[in-house]
């Protein structure tokens, strides 16, 4: 007996912020790269967010589907190097001032354009406190 396979091609689009932005009190500035990232389904993807100063203690990565309101997503604490949380996992890098969002097995909920965000203040229990931001 005969079998047909079939394979199907899904191209996600991942689009971080790419633009820079910039905290006028301190001339704080985040860089995202690269600016967009084509994944085929089921394959790893990495997004990457650079910034200038060691003030933060509170590093979030969140997702925003076209027409609607960012969403949080995972997060980590400066007194960690990494956090997982299902298919998602962040890095961070102090000393390299680097924070990495990796995806692992990319699916079709996963075309989105991602926000990397800090805080210089974390207090126990309110690190969340603005979960949609």
């Amino acid at each position: 007996m005969a079998r047909l396979l079939g394979a199907s091609l899904l191209i996600l689009w991942l689009q971080p912020d790419g633009a820079k932005s910039q905290q006028k009190n301190n001339d704080q500035q985040f860089m995202q790269n690269p600016p967009s990232l084509t994944v085929q389904e089921g394959r790893n993807s990495i997004l990457k967010c650079d910034y200038n100063k060691n003030i933060f203690e509170y590093f979030a990565w969140y997702k925003k589907y076209p027409s609607k309101g960012p969403t949080f997503l995972i997060s980590v604490l400066s007194d960690d190097d990494k956090n997982k949380n299902g298919r998602f996992t962040v890095f961070l890098n102090q000393s390299a001032k680097h924070l990495s969002l990796h995806i692992a097995a990319s699916q079709p909920e996963d075309s989105a354009t991602y926000f990397c965000a800090a805080s210089t203040q974390c207090l126990v229990g309110n690190c969340n406190q603005y979960p949609n931001l």
